[in-house]
């Protein structure tokens, strides 16, 4: 590599890992762990909508990828993609707060169900964009550089992210309701509006290798092949159909510290400060372990901390507990999503790296329908039947990961 072309690769590693920090420090001040669980009981809804809620976050994240990465594998350049989707995921993000303070107070129903429709569009559009996204990243970044990557990437953006959460605290107790929440997701919009001008700074310097637009059927057939071929691939998804099971408990963990140990909005914005510290701690240790042991050790530390988040909520006997609670989940949010990324993609050949993101997410995201039944057992028979159900699929899928899934870094396609 030459001296300019290192310092490009620096200089992008630079912009992206900036761009991301200020994407997910805004992300952070919507936390859908602790601050829009508690929106959603200010607006009037309960479980069955926090469930909805966990619905849109994953499913509208990941069904639409497939269909992306489609399309992406014939774009020789992705920053257009990426930037011009990016800018309307903003907006998105704009239009939620502008519903919530027209409504939140004389129509919390309509509030609610405008926050759950603008954030479906948000949650679409990020999937329409998250795997050629993902590949842009990937193709700037060499491969010894991924895990460093994200880990600092993710630790810039704790940093920011407890400045935030401090904020987030005096929003949330300074001002009435709605126009509290309203400015959180205005400051929210800033962030990653501030964001995007650090990734148009980004040079694609060389175009991608490209595949021709096959007819939907051939496609279809081609990613059954990737499924019933690769072995590895196939057991990976196996594992990951626990992991994100054991994650069922998670939208809940903030209901149920509010309904059993009175958490107000106070005690919210500290829960988020304390799963920022988690995300920088995570996103640092997991980070490294990626690089010097492989993504499998460090999606099983990552998966790891879930387990210990859904038993210390269920063991909890005072809200106190509730700060280990949200430092797990935060190690969790800091590193599980870009760990499981970069294995995925391990798995196959570095043209289709945006087929196997969205092949994965795209398979994966039914699963996530499991939100709509933490609401049920929770409603039905309660939060404790919720957390062990929790507990019971991380137990599997961590043991799956540790006995049957392959480190593909050791197969000979890498």
């Amino acid at each position: 590599m030459s001296e300019i072309q290192s310092k490009l690769v620096n200089r992008n590693f630079t912009y992206n890992a900036i761009e991301g920090a200020l994407w997910v420090a805004g992300a952070s001040l919507v936390s859908p762990i602790t601050v829009l669980p508690a929106l959603i009981s200010r607006l009037g809804g309960g479980n069955l909508e926090v469930g909805v809620m966990g619905v849109i976050i994953y499913v509208g994240l990941f069904l639409p990828q497939i269909f992306a990465a489609r399309y992406g594998q014939t774009l020789e350049w992705k920053k257009p993609w990426v930037v011009g989707f990016g800018l309307a995921q903003r907006f998105a993000i704009l239009f939620i707060g502008t519903a919530i303070f027209f409504f939140g107070n004389n129509s919390p129903l309509a509030a609610l169900w405008l926050f759950l429709f603008f954030f479906a569009i948000n949650q679409t559009i990020l999937g329409i964009t998250t795997p050629i996204w993902f590949d842009f990243v990937v193709k700037l970044t060499p491969l010894k550089k991924r895990g460093r990557l994200s880990g600092i990437r993710n630790s810039l953006a704790g940093g920011l992210s407890v400045l935030g959460s401090l904020l987030l605290t005096w929003l949330l107790t300074s001002f009435s309701f709605p126009l509290n929440y309203s400015l959180v997701f205005f400051c929210t919009f800033v962030l990653q509006l501030t964001a995007i001008a650090f990734q148009m700074r980004i040079v694609e310097e060389h175009p991608s290798a490209v595949h021709p637009l096959h007819s939907l059927k051939d496609y279809i057939k081609h990613l059954r092949e990737i499924v019933t071929g690769n072995s590895g691939f196939k057991t990976f998804l196996f594992a990951s159909v626990f992991l994100i099971l054991a994650t069922m408990p998670g939208p809940f963990f903030t209901v149920y510290a509010i309904k059993q140990f009175g958490a107000d909005e106070t005690m919210i914005g500290k829960f988020t400060i304390i799963t920022v510290i988690g995300q920088i701690i995570g996103a640092l240790a997991n980070g490294f372990l990626a690089d010097h042991a492989g993504n499998k050790i460090a999606l099983i530390s990552a998966s790891f901390s879930v387990l210990c988040a859904t038993c210390f909520a269920l063991l909890a006997p005072s809200l106190a507990w509730f700060s280990v609670v949200f430092f797990c989940v935060g190690i969790f949010i800091g590193s599980e999503l870009m760990i499981r990324y970069n294995l995925a993609i391990e798995y196959g050949p570095h043209n289709q790296r945006a087929t196997y993101i969205g092949l994965m997410n795209t398979l994966l995201a039914p699963i996530y329908l499991s939100a709509f039944l933490g609401g049920a057992l929770s409603d039905l028979f309660g939060y404790t039947t919720l957390f062990v159900t929790g507990i019971f699929f991380s137990l599997i899928g961590i043991g799956l990961l540790i006995m049957k899934v392959e480190e593909p870094r050791k197969q000979p396609t890498i």
